[in-house]
């Protein structure tokens, strides 16, 4: 009996996988939300940043995710190889609206990292940061975003490496 409980309870996970992995990703119709932020020079950036680029890789990263700071450098290199497509890469450094402190560290993050990429400082009072950042579950968190600013797919949770198939795929329905 348990040997037929086990094998039906496998059988059931490898079908709903089948299931999950079987659906095509298509772009939404959900804009990417509206935001307006600076980067660690001061320059300040809106969604009108996506019309300059066929795609736009978005990284959320957070100073206390090790995770998110050794993948920078894969970014930083996906980032020099887009750029021949008219791909954008950015990043959104969540922990540096928090404080002068942790603005701090994480431009030293990113020195350290060799990071050349545009990263953003989120306003905390913002609605972008309050009901959007905020409802990330994890980081990194990585978008896609198409050129027109609406979002490709479900976000890529985790090191963007291992994912790279569905990056690209997404990066590919992006410029259609």
């Amino acid at each position: 009996m348990k040997k037929l409980l086990s094998l039906s309870l496998a059988l059931a996970c490898v079908l709903s996988l089948a299931a999950c992995a079987g659906g095509e990703i298509e772009a939404t119709i959900a804009p990417f939300p509206e935001f307006t932020a600076t980067d660690f020079e001061g320059t300040v950036f809106t969604n009108e940043m996506f019309r300059d680029y066929e795609a736009t890789i978005v990284n959320v990263w957070s100073n206390g995710c090790g995770s998110c700071i050794e993948e920078m450098p894969e970014l930083e290199e996906y980032y020099q190889q887009f750029q021949e497509e008219n791909i954008n890469l950015i990043s959104v450094a969540i922990s540096a609206g928090d404080s002068q402190e942790e603005r701090a560290k994480s431009q030293e993050i990113l020195l350290a990292k060799g990071v050349t990429y545009t990263s953003l400082i989120p306003d905390t009072e913002s609605d972008f940061y309050k009901e959007f950042l905020m409802e990330i579950a994890g980081y990194p968190a990585t978008y896609i975003v198409d050129g027109e600013g609406n979002l490709v797919g479900a976000p890529l949770m985790g090191v963007v490496k291992p994912q790279e198939d569905s990056l690209l795929h997404r990066l590919e329905l992006a410029q259609k």
